[in-house]
């Protein structure tokens, strides 16, 4: 059996509630409608503060202590959900386009016709499901996308939402690709209970992905330890490179921060690989309709991955392709040209799995393990 309809009747004249009880009593008896009585506006906002059941009022306009259209208007203030039928003598225009201009439903005239009292009601319970199921798809379409940002990028999240269809076009266009790791995640992870490496996972994915979302970037996967985030998947612009150029600086920042507050509690200090290319890459879903992944794939990425990789025969934890600094130094910001003024040419430099040599870039000042000296 479905819930009662509650329905509260505001009116000062003391017949209105034999008369509505008397016709509605096999609703009542039914389960269908409860209604409750009170005799002006004051008593009314009472009610509902107490009764958060209450879908409908039927409303006088000419009461003591507080009239039904300052009740309206008190309610559209509040942005009360209830919804209000006038039930009035007072049936002049200047009064019905009151009360419809401060929220009410509809309008029924005394001497109440009772037919036409129900109909009206029942157009006005229709209405208020209505509302109630958009309310519940909104909120359901809320809880999705929320579900969704715990896994993916706000970027990545936005696409997914916006889309009607499982596979959107594959594109191609320059992206921003970045590959981090933690160095030595292996052997430390061999001598750590796998609750704890969890547990330094999500310390480290939360810490690094802050900097890449307040960059711009996107987080396309995580493999254990490593991070793939790109620049640019959403929408292109010519600050991608320099975005993700800065995201790099800004995660190396925060490792020096949460290094410190490792060491203070005794534990050792973390090492960090990041490897940043620049260029064209195709952009799209793979997989099927039962499981599938928004990715990127190219030849840029792959660099990007073994730039990271190099940084451990490098000594350096940043290492940047020709191809970032030349996209990067187009319009920088400040904090870009003190990043850029950083960097150090390091030649061109054999890739595994490439045929050509790549041109690299690195801060001479930083180290593999730390950016601070004395760590």
């Amino acid at each position: 059996m479905s819930e009662s309809t509650h329905i509260l009747v505001v009116d000062d004249e003391p017949d209105v509630e034999g008369l509505i009880s008397q016709r509605f009593r096999r609703q009542v008896r039914a389960g269908e409608f409860a209604f409750s009585f009170v005799r002006d506006g004051e008593q009314a906002l009472r009610a509902l503060q107490s009764d958060a059941r209450i879908d409908l009022m039927l409303l006088d306009i000419n009461m003591p202590v507080m009239d039904g259209l300052t009740l309206l208007a008190r309610l559209r203030d509040a942005q009360a959900a209830v919804r209000a039928i006038i039930v009035s003598a007072y049936g002049d225009m200047p009064n019905i386009r009151t009360a419809m201009n401060r929220g009410a439903f509809d309008f029924v005239t005394k001497p109440i016709d009772m037919v036409d009292l129900e109909v009206t009601m029942r157009k006005a319970l229709d209405e208020i499901a209505k509302l109630r199921e958009i309310e519940r798809r909104r909120a359901a379409a809320e809880r999705a996308k929320s579900n969704l940002a715990r896994y993916f990028s706000p970027n990545l999240v936005d696409i997914l939402a916006q889309r009607d269809e499982p596979f959107g076009p594959v594109r191609r266009q320059n992206v921003a690709v970045l590959f981090a790791d933690i160095v030595g995640f292996t052997a430390l992870s061999e001598q750590m209970p796998p609750e704890d490496v969890v547990t330094l996972l999500r310390q480290f994915h939360e810490r690094m992905t802050a900097q890449i979302f307040a960059y711009g970037g996107t987080v396309e996967k995580y493999v254990g330890d490593a991070i793939l985030a790109t620049f640019g998947v959403s929408s292109v612009n010519d600050h991608d490179a320099g975005q993700a150029l800065e995201c790099a600086d800004g995660m190396l920042a925060a490792l020096d921060d949460w290094n410190q507050e490792r060491i203070a509690s005794g534990e050792a200090a973390l090492g960090m690989g990041i490897g940043v290319n620049y260029g064209p890459a195709v952009i799209g879903d793979v997989g099927s309709e039962r499981s599938m992944s928004f990715t990127v794939i190219g030849d840029t990425v792959n660099t990007a991955s073994r730039l990271q990789a190099l940084t451990r025969t490098l000594d350096t934890p940043l290492l940047v392709s020709d191809s970032i600094v030349k996209a990067a130094g187009r319009d920088p910001c400040d904090h870009l040209v003190r990043i850029l003024g950083r960097l150090k040419d390091g030649g061109e430099q054999a890739v595994r799995g490439r045929n050509h040599s790549v041109r690299v870039w690195f801060d001479p000042a930083c180290r593999l393990f730390t950016r601070t000296s004395g760590l």
